[in-house]
């Protein structure tokens, strides 16, 4: 399949039949199929063409920080119902220091993280830092959705 758009003309993908494909394997007369995307190629017609996704790379606006297996776990729970609201979110997936969980929001852009360790649990309160202004505020857990704006 070849992509012609403006000056940029070249294959998106291939394949075909392999004869012998397992030869450099020691293991002979047997062939096989393959395909394969120009994954760079296809960035590129995107955007040259202007079709290249604006919302791409920062969809999460949430994420749960993980303080160990008893936090993950009711996160997990809070986790779903936001999902289920709408909202993008996920949860870091080890147990590591604050710093490092917010690098990793600040990096992927993600606006929001809740925080919930063992006082949280205690209280039935979630802790929602805004990774934009530093701000921090307690909420009830029910209301977690509607604290994300």
């Amino acid at each position: 399949m070849k992509a012609r758009v403006g000056t940029l003309q070249s294959s998106i993908c291939g394949g075909g039949r392999y004869d012998d494909l397992t030869g450099i394997f020691g293991l002979k007369n047997m062939s096989g199929v393959g395909i394969s995307f120009g994954a760079d190629r296809i960035y590129d017609v995107l955007l040259e063409t202007n079709k290249f996704p604006a919302e791409l790379g920062g969809s999460t606006k949430l994420l749960f920080a993980n303080f160990g297996e008893a936090e993950a776990m009711h996160c997990l729970k809070l986790l779903r119902q936001v999902r289920e609201a709408g909202i993008a979110a996920e949860l870091y997936p080890d147990q590591v220091k604050m710093a490092k969980q917010f690098k990793y929001a600040d990096d992927k852009g993600i606006p929001y993280v809740a925080i919930i360790g063992e006082n949280e649990l205690k209280q039935g309160i979630v802790t929602v830092k805004d990774m934009r202004t530093g701000e921090q505020k307690a909420i009830k857990q029910d209301e977690l959705i509607h604290g994300i704006h």
